[in-house]
């Protein structure tokens, strides 16, 4: 275990020392009645109300002693190194599969852009329209068709869940392989900012970047909790596939402390699309959990060598007592996030009810619309800290899924 890092993440409850944060902008204009089931989204949203909340949301993390990093000035940043910016450039237009032509004509126009100008544009998209304003019209079908799509460069704005497209584990991060396409180009920010980033040179790619560790494999940071220096929990879901979790559990059996994996089987519904939407960690031996989840919830242990072999895979009946003992505690305090009546307890869980933030042990964030949930979590000794964010919510994501965090102090 090596704690001393500037970017160490060994445990969920750690006091949090630094995170990585993306405000809300222009990207979430972008959604429409007809492009946002496409996008991810069941709503649209009002962006001036998420962004007073998204700021609230900063300020409440800075107020516990969080540093704060925000992803486009990260990303500005990282174009400012000689050579990332115009690599980049070519990789998204690779990703977006835009032609010779509409590329060497758009090119010269990002690369004079200021940094901060195209970080913003990167993340909120291009469309046909805007692009014909700022270039000449090449003779291209990308750009002439209408029954496509009205971007060159499509906006994602699902980048405020900044929980799923790279996570840190222990000294080194995770790059997500994203289920749906609009979230897919996530990832390759991520990586250029590790590869070019000043602060973040020497931090440990520990899966994502090898050529058969990309799309179709699956994973997202929504679905891996770190339990603790020896063991994690991975959910195999709608959006993390079972190959996956296996080939990070040996990433990081060969790379890090980390020799175990609990895979957690769930459903694969839109109310459950990641594990941490239903199961998350609230102190050193307290989760909270939907309770319906307990119902079909199977548990696999996963042990490996310290080169990376699987050497033992054991369906976990008891996989409570399973986790208490890899965490060294006498019992897991589970603490069942249930309502006063069905509705309640669907509701709340939509709402991310479970979907708590540890800013130190027994010390958490939620969203203050769920009542029940922050009463559940106080009866049971938690601390928590409401967070006003009803219009962040309609993404479908609370407090751990906008949040990245890149330090924590240990347990």
């Amino acid at each position: 275990m090596n704690s001393n890092t500037e970017f160490s993440v060994f445990s969920e409850t750690g006091q949090l020392k630094q995170v990585m944060l993306h405000r809300p902008s222009r990207e979430i204009d972008r959604l429409t009645i007809d492009n946002m089931d496409e996008l991810l989204f069941d709503d649209l949203l009002w962006l001036e109300q998420a962004q007073r909340e998204h700021d609230g949301f900063a300020k409440l993390l800075r107020d516990n002693g969080t540093e704060v990093l925000y992803f486009s000035r990260t990303l500005a940043e990282t174009m400012a190194v000689p050579d990332a910016k115009e690599e980049l450039i070519n990789d998204v237009f690779r990703f977006e599969c835009l032609d010779r032509r509409i590329s060497d004509e758009f090119r010269p126009v990002l690369m004079e852009m200021p940094e901060s100008e195209l970080a913003g544009h990167l993340i909120e998209g291009w469309t046909k329209k805007e692009a014909n304003g700022v270039c000449r019209r090449a003779p291209s079908l990308v750009a002439s068709v209408s029954n496509g799509s009205d971007f060159l460069i499509h906006p994602i704005p699902n980048l405020y869940f900044q929980r799923d497209p790279a996570i840190t584990v222990a000294d080194g991060i995770i790059f997500g392989q994203m289920t749906f396409e609009a979230r897919r180009i996530e990832p390759l920010y991520w990586k250029y900012i590790i590869r070019f980033h000043p602060r973040f040179a020497g931090m440990r790619v520990l899966f994502g970047d090898a050529p058969d560790e990309v799309w179709p494999q699956k994973a997202e940071g929504g679905d891996i909790l770190v339990l603790s220096d020896k063991a994690v929990a991975i959910g195999v879901s709608q959006r993390t596939a079972p190959t996956t979790v296996q080939r990070i559990g040996r990433n990081l059996a060969a790379k890090t402390s980390i020799k175990r994996v609990f895979a957690f089987e769930i459903p694969r519904g839109r109310y459950c699309m990641h594990l941490d939407t239903v199961f998350t960690m609230v102190d050193k031996d307290a989760f909270c959990v939907y309770p319906p989840l307990l119902e079909s919830l199977k548990v696999w242990q996963l042990d490996y060598s310290d080169g990376g072999t699987l050497e033992t895979l054991e369906q976990k009946k008891d996989w409570q007592a399973a986790i208490a003992s890899t965490l060294e505690v006498e019992r897991l305090r589970l603490i069942v996030m249930r309502g006063r009546d069905d509705a309640e307890t669907a509701r709340e869980q939509w709402h991310d009810g479970c979907n708590t933030l540890a800013v130190a042990p027994g010390k958490v964030v939620v969203y203050n619309r769920n009542v029940n949930s922050a009463k559940l979590l106080r009866d049971n000794g938690v601390e928590v800290l409401e967070l006003e964010g009803p219009e962040l919510g309609r993404g479908r994501g609370g407090p751990r899924c906008m949040s990245m965090p890149l330090n924590r102090a240990p347990v």
